[in-house]
C-alpha cells in the first residue's frame, strides 16, 4: 500500500487515491513491537510466528492492526504484515493532533462495546470492539492518504458542512465510503456495519444488518466515546467529568493506552524501510529454518529404512515424518501404488471427524503410488506451502518404493508360477508313474497270480499228505512264500488303483482291539510292550471294516518293525459318529528328514532286501487320502515316531421306507442317492 500527501487545498480530490488504497498504514509502534518480540524469540521453525495476543490489548489500539486481522481471508502474520505495511508518516503539529484524537477516540469507542459486550454475555466480545474499533474507517482511509484531510475535517464545524465536505473530497460520505472499503477488503461484516450505521442513535436501520444486536452495542458504545474529550462532533465531550463514572473510567484507561503520540516523532522513513526489510528477513530465514527442518525429518526418515521394507511400512515412516511438522495437526500416507491392499477411499477421517486439509499425490512415471494427506492446524494455514518443500524428494523415494514393490511382485510371480509348474509336473509324473504301476500290476497279477495259485495248491495238497517233518516244514516256507508273493501284488494293485470301498456297520474299537491281540505275540517275540488305552467300545458307525484293518495293520506293524527289543508302542483311539482319531506312538529310532521327504512313496523303499517292499504306509495314506482324511506323523530321531490318523466317517444311509417318506410330494427337492455299496 502507498500514502499520497497532498497539500490541502479547497478543491482537491482524494477519490482515485483511495481506489488504489487496499489497507491502512501501521503506527511505529506496532512495528518496534512485533520486531522486538521476534528478536526475543528462540530460533525453532515452530515458534517463529509472533502471537500478539501477548503483548496488544484485548481490544486493540492500532486500527491498521486491527484492520488485518478483522479479514478473516487473509491470515494474520505479524512479521508478514510489517514486512508489506507502511507506517504513519510524520507530519504537521495540527494532523498529528488529529490522528491523535481521532485514534483515542476509537480506542474509546473499541474499549466501551468491549466492556458493553461482556454485560450482556456476548460470546465475541473482541469481535464487537474491533468493529467498534474501526467504525471511522472510512475518516481513517482519507487521513492514511493526506493527514491534513483530517484536520480540515475537524475543523469544520457544521456537521452539514462536513458532509459537504466529505462529498466533495471523497466522493461520498465517510459512512459510505467506510462500508464501502470493509467490503472491498474482505472485512468482517460486522465492521462493514459499524461503519456504516454507527452514528444512528435511533436504531432505525439497525434490520437492515445481520447483526442487530451487536450493531446496537456498537452505536452505543459510540455515544459513550462522544461523550469522552476526544469527541469527534462539535459540543460533544463536554459534560462534567463527574457526570457518569463509566465515563470517568473510560477516559482514564484511554489516556493509560494511549498516553504517547500517536506517530512518533522519531520515526523516519529510513527506520521504516530498515524495518520492513528486517521483517522479510526474519520470514525468508524462517522459510529457510522450515525447509532445512522438513529436510533433516526427510533425510531421518531415508537413514532409518530398511532396503527391504515393505510398502505399507514406509507409509507408516513417511506419516510420522509429516506429523513432525511446524503446524501439522496429523497426517497420514496412503499407499495406491504396487502391492497395495486399501484404497484412498478406505482412509479413515481424522479423530474429529474433518477430511484431510491437503491431499499431495505422488507420482511414479505418472503413475500414482501414494498420497499424502495433511490436516493443518488452522492457527498455521501457511504449512500448506511449507509441506511442499520437500514433495520431489518424497516423490522420488516413492517412485524407488514402488519400484521395488513392482520387482518384488513380479519375482514373487516368477516363483509361484515355477513352484506351480514342478507341482504340475510332480503330479503328473505321479500320475503316470501310478498308470504304469497298475498296468504293470495287473499284467503281473494275471500272469502271476495262476502259477502262485498253482503252487499254493500243491503244497497244501503235498503238505496235507507229507508226514515228514523236515518235508512239512519246507511245504510250509514254499507256502508262505507264495501267498507272499500274493499279498506283495495285491498291494502294488491297491497302490496303482485303489478299489472301491464297502463300507458297512462295524466298531472301530473291536477292530483296534482284533489286531493288537493278532500283534502281541510277534510284540512279545520281539521284546517290545504294547500299551493301550482302554477306551469304552463307542456306537457301531459307517466304514469298512477291511479298510480299517487294514490301517491298523500298517500302523502296529510299522511301530513294531521300528522298536528295538524293550521299546513301548502306546495305541490310542478316541472319536464320535462323525470322524475317528487314532495315535500310534513308539520309542525306536526314529525317522529322519530324508526318510520323512518320501515316507508315502510307493517307489520308494529304504528296507533291506528281503524286508518287503515297503507299500503299507503308502497304502495307508493312499486310503486315508480317498477318504478325505488325514495321516500326520512327527519324530525325533533316536526317540521314536507317532501317527495320527484322522478319519471321516459318513453317514449311512436311509432305510427305503425312511427315504420315501421324507421325499416329499412329487416335483419336491429330495437328497441324491447314495452310491451303492
Amino acid at each position: 500500500m502507498r500514502t499520497f500527501p497532498l497539500r490541502h487545498t479547497p478543491g482537491f480530490d482524494l477519490r482515485r487515491p483511495l481506489g488504489r488504497l487496499d489497507s491502512l498504514p501501521l503506527r511505529p509502534t506496532t512495528a518496534r513491537m512485533v520486531l522486538s518480540a521476534a528478536t526475543d524469540a528462540p530460533s525453532d521453525p515452530t515458534t517463529d510466528r509472533i502471537d500478539a495476543s501477548k503483548w496488544l490489548a484485548p481490544t486493540g489500539i492500532d486500527p491498521g492492526w486491527v484492520l488485518a486481522t478483522s479479514c478473516r481471508s487473509r491470515p494474520c502474520d505479524p512479521l508478514a504484515l510489517v514486512s508489506e505495511r507502511p507506517w504513519w508518516p510524520v507530519t504537521s503539529a495540527a494532523a498529528s493532533e488529529a490522528l491523535r484524537r481521532l485514534w483515542r477516540h476509537a480506542v474509546a469507542a473499541g474499549l466501551a462495546a468491549w466492556r458493553l459486550a461482556r454485560e450482556v454475555n456476548d460470546p465475541e466480545p473482541e469481535r464487537v470492539a474491533d468493529a467498534a474499533l474501526l467504525h471511522g474507517l472510512g475518516r481513517w482511509a482519507a487521513a492514511a492518504i493526506d493527514p491534513d484531510w483530517l484536520a480540515a475535517w475537524l475543523a469544520e464545524a457544521d456537521p452539514r458542512g462536513r458532509r459537504e465536505f466529505e462529498r466533495r473530497t471523497l466522493g461520498a460520505e465517510t459512512m459510505v465510503l467506510g462500508r464501502t472499503l470493509a467490503e472491498r477488503w474482505g472485512c468482517d461484516p460486522l465492521v462493514a456495519e459499524a461503519a456504516w450505521l454507527h452514528d444512528d442513535p435511533d436504531g432505525g436501520l439497525n434490520g437492515c444488518a445481520a447483526e442487530p444486536a451487536r450493531l446496537a452495542v456498537i452505536q452505543q458504545a459510540y455515544a459513550h466515546a462522544e461523550r469522552t474529550p476526544w469527541a469527534l462532533s462539535r459540543g460533544a465531550g463536554r459534560a462534567p467529568s463527574g457526570a457518569d463514572p463509566r465515563i470517568r473510567l473510560l477516559t482514564a484507561e484511554v489516556q493509560v493506552r494511549c498516553s504517547e503520540a500517536f506517530v512518533e516523532p522519531d520515526a523516519t522513513p529510513h527506520e521504516e524501510r530498515l524495518s520492513r526489510a528486517h521483517a522479510r528477513l526474519y520470514l525468508e530465514s524462517a522459510e529457510l529454518r522450515t525447509a532445512c527442518a522438513a529436510r533433516d525429518r526427510f533425510l531421518g526418515a531415508l537413514a532409518g529404512s530398511e532396503p527391504t521394507e515393505d510398502p505399507e511400512t514406509w507409509a507408516e515412516r513417511a506419516g510420522l515424518a509429516w506429523c513432525g511438522m511446524p503446524g501439522m495437526a496429523t497426517a497420514r500416507v496412503v499407499w495406491t501404488g504396487p502391492g497395495t491392499t486399501s484404497s484412498p477411499r478406505d482412509v479413515p477421517l481424522s479423530p474429529g471427524g474433518r477430511p484431510a486439509t491437503l491431499v499431495v499425490p505422488l507420482v511414479d512415471r505418472g503413475r500414482p503410488c501414494a498420497e499424502v494427506h495433511l490436516w493443518i492446524d488452522p492457527d498455521r494455514p501457511t504449512a500448506s506451502s511449507e509441506a511442499l518443500a520437500t514433495r520431489d524428494a518424497w516423490q522420488a523415494w516413492a517412485a524407488l518404493v514402488a519400484e521395488r514393490a513392482r520387482t518384488a511382485t513380479r519375482l514373487d510371480q516368477a516363483v509361484r508360477a515355477h513352484r506351480d509348474r514342478i507341482e504340475c509336473e510332480r503330479s503328473r509324473s505321479l500320475v503316470s508313474k501310478l498308470d504304469a504301476l497298475a498296468e504293470f500290476a495287473a499284467g503281473a497279477g494275471h500272469e502271476l497270480n495262476n502259477p502262485l495259485a498253482v503252487i499254493v495248491g500243491r503244497a497244501q495238497l503235498l503238505l496235507a499228505r507229507e508226514s515228514d517233518p523236515a518235508a512239512s516244514r519246507m511245504l510250509r516256507a514254499i507256502l508262505a512264500q507264495a501267498q507272499r508273493a500274493h499279498r506283495i501284488l495285491r498291494d502294488l494293485m491297491y497302490v496303482a488303483r485303489p478299489s472301491e470301498p464297502r463300507p458297512r456297520f462295524c466298531q472301530p474299537e473291536e477292530i483296534l482291539r482284533a489286531c493288537l491281540r493278532d500283534a502281541k505275540a510277534e510284540a512279545d517275540a520281539r521284546g517290545v510292550q504294547i500299551v493301550a488305552g482302554q477306551a469304552e467300545p463307542g456306537p457301531k458307525v459307517w466304514a469298512d471294516p477291511d479298510a480299517l484293518r487294514h490301517l491298523a495293520e500298517v500302523l502296529l506293524r510299522n511301530a513294531l518293525e521300528a522298536t528295538p527289543k524293550g521299546g513301548t508302542i502306546r495305541v490310542s483311539s478316541s472319536g464320535d459318529g462323525a470322524a475317528l482319531r487314532w495315535t500310534v506312538q513308539d520309542t525306536g529310532r526314529g525317522i529322519t528328514p530324508a526318510e520323512g521327504q518320501r515316507l508315502f512313496d510307493p517307489f520308494y523303499c529304504g528296507r533291506q532286501a528281503g524286508r518287503g517292499l515297503g507299500l503299507g504306509l503308502p497304502r495307508a495314506a493312499r486310503f486315508v487320502a480317498l477318504a478325505g482324511g488325514d495321516l500326520r506323523w512327527h519324530s525325533t530321531p533316536g526317540r521314536g515316531t507317532t501317527f495320527h490318523l484322522h478319519l471321516p466317517l459318513a453317514a449311512p444311509p436311509k432305510p427305503p421306507a425312511l427315504a420315501e417318506s421324507e421325499a416329499g410330494p412329487p416335483g419336491s427337492w429330495k437328497d441324491p442317492p447314495l452310491p451303492k455299496s
